[in-house]
């Protein structure tokens, strides 16, 4: 998920209504906190993903897999998967919940 600190600041906004508006120094420090821990979190989030799609290539390499058994592998994966198949970035971001 790429939250950009507008979405950020939009999503606040809606949550606090139209009665409790946001001064310009808490948008501003909405945007500070943006910075500061949902931009490491996306990359955090990045990196996780490419060592999930590193271990699942690793295990396939180990088990000798062909590409069309990899195929049908994710033909018939389960809908939740904790990574997207080749060719679908981001179609499945790891769930934490």
């Amino acid at each position: 998920m790429d939250l950009s600190p507008e979405a950020l600041i939009e999503e606040v906004r809606k949550i606090r209504g139209r009665k409790s508006t946001l001064s310009v120094a808490q948008v501003k420090r909405l945007r500070d906190e943006h910075g500061s821990s949902v931009v490491p979190l996306q990359e955090n989030l990045r990196e996780l993903e490419r060592l999930e799609r590193r271990v699942s290539d690793l295990v396939n390499e180990a088990f000798g897999l062909t590409p069309d058994e990899i195929a049908l592998m994710w033909q018939t994966a389960p809908p939740r998967m904790p990574i997207a198949a080749p060719g679908e970035r981001g179609a499945s971001a790891p769930c934490f919940s």
